[in-house]
């Protein structure tokens, strides 16, 4: 009998034990331990490439380095989440089935909320409000701007198909919407060449082109006198998988300690870290 319930008990405590010892390893998010994050890495500020891990750039899952304001954000959640970072380069297109595969969590890749998106995917709350913005050059008479009546008989374009340049719709009247051009080399030039008086982007990619071109400057009319969009078109959000409400509440706990000023700061970081072939 003694017998028999020893080979019953020594199993019981073994178990026990490796429960035991299986919850104190674990952390506050049960058994995730890794958060596995896809990104683009071709939309600097947000995300990029480099050669080396300068600046805090990540070794990715993929072999190489990534830096960038989706980056540093990645790195504070999985910091507050006590979860290892890894980061894995996926193509844009390829970003929603990403996660709805499993291949990852979820993606911080300056990706705005929209209706559409969130059919397949569970947004958090917003990371990064990306305001439209007008650049111009600092000699124009345009440059003293302080709302877009001021831009009275401006020229301006920005990329086709993109919410910038659509947004230009709202200048007809009293300022002229220019043929859309195809990148921001080709904006600046035609701005140094006299070509138009300014265009319109999100603030962070202003932000960059200012750091290789600093005879220009930002008119931010985001205080109310300024371009009328709508959330979807600025604020960008965590893409994460369908359903998994406990990832998309811990993110947003994270975010929701993350003062406005913070993130600007993480973002100003994120520019002046920006390697020049990353620059336009």
């Amino acid at each position: 009998m003694k017998k028999t319930m020893k080979k019953k008990i020594i199993p019981l405590l073994i178990s026990a034990l490796l429960l035991l010892l299986s919850s104190c390893g674990s952390s506050a998010n049960g058994d995730r331990k890794v958060l596995r994050v896809a990104m683009s890495a071709d939309y600097a500020p947000f995300d990029w490439l480099q050669e080396n891990d300068s600046n805090g750039a990540v070794t990715t899952s993929n072999g190489s380095y990534m830096n960038g304001y989706d980056v540093l954000i990645a790195k504070h959640i999985a910091e507050k989440l006590d979860m290892e970072l890894e980061i894995t380069q996926i193509d844009w297109d390829g970003l929603i089935l990403s996660i709805t595969s499993d291949r990852v969590d979820c993606a911080i890749a300056g990706m705005s909320i929209t209706s559409e998106r969130a059919q397949s995917v569970d947004f958090s709350d917003p990371y990064y409000n990306a305001d439209i913005v007008v650049v111009v050059e600092k000699s124009s008479p345009y440059a003293a701007a302080t709302s877009l009546t001021d831009l009275d008989g401006a020229v301006l374009t920005s990329a086709l198909n993109t919410v910038w340049y659509d947004v230009l719709d709202q200048i007809t009247g009293f300022a002229t919407k220019g043929a859309a051009l195809d990148t921001f080399a080709s904006m600046v030039s035609a701005v140094n060449a006299g070509t138009i008086d300014g265009f319109t982007c999100d603030n962070p990619s202003a932000m960059s082109l200012l750091m290789t071109n600093p005879n220009l400057v930002i008119l931010d009319f985001s205080g109310g006198t300024g371009f009328e969009v709508s959330n979807e078109e600025t604020d960008l959000g965590i893409a994460c998988q369908k359903g998994d409400t406990e990832l998309v509440d811990q993110i947003n706990t994270v975010l929701a300690d993350l003062s406005q000023e913070e993130r600007q700061a993480l973002m100003e970081q994120a520019v002046a870290s920006q390697p020049a072939s990353q620059i336009s």
